[in-house]
């Protein structure tokens, strides 16, 4: 054998590393399982299912305390430090600052969990395996599995999902993948739904949760299919994507990653959530006496002919509406509209019992599909360079998310008859 050819052969060998036969047998074993038609599907609803009651399990104890101990201890000290200063600053720093953007605060802990989940499941390669068995639900859409994983994107927020769908290579593919992405629910959406559930259905709420996040995609699903038919007359891409090997997690990747989120939250608690909070709490004051005379009030009777048709009142609506500028702001304003900081009750003790059944999943449903963050619409708006195309994405939302509302509160009360 010539001098250069052995060589050659002697690099390429020194080079190309052969993994070990059984780790690529244990992934192909693996496969078998989570990349199966039906049993990949099973895998992925119950994957779901379990993050849902690690999240309740886990971080639910240590909120509830965190609300109790916190907001409340907060609430108690302000109101004794400041019981000289005017009624109005006491007013606002207990029920407009701690126990509104205060309150949000406590979903941490909710966060934390998922986050840490979200980033096991990555780091492993399911996330992978998840976008391969959704392919052929997507195809009816008119999408295929790059849009898939953009869309997985939208867990953690929807805004990385809009700007995810720069992968999708067909104009028509990513014009769909930008206005389906909201429908995923964000972690916004999933904390408050983890913050609610629990006050409204007690040991049913992983169920409700999960339950949910399901009628999420299958709505997602639906309007893709309506669109793709309807508006951009179908079409079918091909999809080839790689599949990595699994591994075990890094501890450390999955650290950053519920770090970088959760500083995230925080910053967007500490700004945007603060000043909607103040917001709320001026509109709920004035001109006064009571919050039933105020702006806030007037505000939310001008909603309340729709929330009637889902069993909400004034507040319930004013709450949703807040949810605009962030869906955590939900919880914010419930804290100020129910006054917890001055009845030195927990907002859960506010809400508990406050709606019936049907309208308090009536709440959480549109809760789940209202129309995006400010933030997500002004990428939306950016990446589609059409404000015709935002439009009819909000519109879509807002339609949507206030029909199925009504249909189940109306649905469940025939149904209770």
């Amino acid at each position: 054998m010539p001098t250069w050819r052995w060589l050659a052969v002697a690099t390429m060998r020194a080079a190309v590393i052969h993994p070990p036969a059984g780790q690529i047998t244990l992934t192909d074993r693996l496969d078998r399982l989570a990349t199966h038609p039906l049993l990949g599907l099973l895998i992925l609803a119950g994957i779901f299912g379990l993050v849902f009651w690690l999240t309740y399990t886990l971080a639910l104890p240590l909120q509830t305390w965190l609300d109790a101990v916190g907001v409340h201890q907060s609430v108690a000290w302000i109101q004794e430090t400041f019981r000289l200063a005017p009624a109005w600053m006491v007013d606002l720093l207990a029920n407009g600052l701690v126990s509104g953007a205060g309150t949000v605060l406590t979903l941490l802990p909710i966060l934390i969990v998922f986050f840490a989940m979200l980033g096991l499941l990555e780091d492993t390669g399911y996330m992978a395996r998840a976008a391969y068995v959704m392919d052929r639900f997507m195809h009816p859409l008119g999408l295929h599995g790059k849009s898939c994983l953009a869309l997985f994107l939208g867990f953690g927020c929807n805004v990385p999902a809009v700007l995810g769908a720069r992968v999708v290579e067909s104009e028509r593919g990513r014009l769909l993948t930008i206005l389906l992405a909201p429908l995923v629910p964000c972690a916004g959406r999933l904390a408050v739904l983890a913050y609610l559930a629990p006050i409204f259905f007690g040991r049913n709420a992983a169920l409700v949760s999960w339950s949910l996040v399901t009628l999420n995609l299958l709505v997602l699903a639906s309007s893709g299919v309506l669109i793709n038919r309807l508006v951009l007359h179908g079409e079918r891409m091909a999809f080839i994507m790689e599949m990595p090997l699994y591994h075990v997690p890094n501890l450390r990747t999955i650290s950053l990653l519920v770090w970088h989120n959760t500083l995230a939250f925080i910053r967007h608690a500490g700004t945007i959530i603060l000043a909607v909070s103040v917001v709320v709490w001026a509109l709920a004051a004035f001109p006064g006496p009571t919050m039933e005379t105020s702006l806030l009030a007037g505000l939310g009777r001008l909603l309340e002919p729709v929330g009637v048709w889902m069993g909400q009142d004034w507040r319930m609506m004013v709450a949703l509406l807040t949810s605009f500028l962030a869906k955590e702001n939900t919880i914010a304003a419930l804290g100020v509209l129910f006054k917890t900081g001055q009845e030195q009750i927990s907002l859960a003790q506010a809400l508990s019992g406050f709606l019936e059944p049907a309208a308090a999943l009536a709440f959480l449903v549109v809760q789940m599909l209202f129309i995006p963050c400010a933030a997500t619409v002004a990428v939306m708006r950016q990446e589609l360079g059409s404000w015709r195309w935002t439009i009819f994405g909000v519109l879509l939302l807002l339609i949507v998310s206030i029909g199925v509302g009504i249909a189940i509160y109306q649905g469940i009360t025939l149904l209770n008859l």
